[in-house]
């Protein structure tokens, strides 16, 4: 079982849950329409820009479905074979998570990722969160549309070589 699994497991057993399924919005249920997704991170290792949650889901569960989504994050070393949690955080409301910390990121629609230290903001509402997703949304897009320009124009540089005459 790997660490990440281990952790899993230990976090899900102490909120005595149920884990969902891989494709589960969370990987545990506080309720039937709160999801927890599980964080966790090797302190021994650099985590460049880790993953928090597909903006595709995101919008379809948080914002159209009108169902909560929390993260708990969890730091931890390996010592002597054994996962040794560190630090743990209560569950986060999604809407706590400041965009200070986070960026959208190309993977299918784009991908939440934690560019810099986490940093919550309990004041920020969900709408306030998701002005903050629009406005990150708007620079991700941006940034796509250039890369795609410029690769387009790359493949249209050598198009007279390879047309037929």
């Amino acid at each position: 079982m790997d660490a990440y699994e281990k952790i899993e497991n230990i976090i899900i057993e102490k909120y005595e849950k149920t884990a969902t399924s891989r494709k589960a919005i969370g990987d545990f249920m506080l309720s039937d329409d709160h999801a927890v997704n599980i964080k966790s991170n090797n302190l021994s290792k650099t985590n460049y820009s880790p993953n928090i949650i597909s903006i595709n889901r995101l919008q379809t569960w948080v914002f159209e479905g009108g169902k909560s989504l929390s993260f708990i994050f969890v730091d931890y070393d390996i010592v002597d074979g054994e996962v040794e949690i560190k630090n743990e955080s209560d569950p986060i409301p999604v809407q706590h998570l400041s965009w200070n910390c986070l960026s959208i990121e190309a993977q299918g629609h784009g991908v939440v990722q934690l560019c810099r230290k986490l940093e919550i903001d309990e004041n920020q509402t969900l709408e306030e969160f998701h002005s903050g997703l629009i406005k990150a949304y708007d620079k991700f897009k941006s940034k796509e549309e250039i890369k795609h320009k410029n690769f387009s124009n790359r493949l249209k540089e050598h198009a007279d070589k390879y047309s037929q005459k």
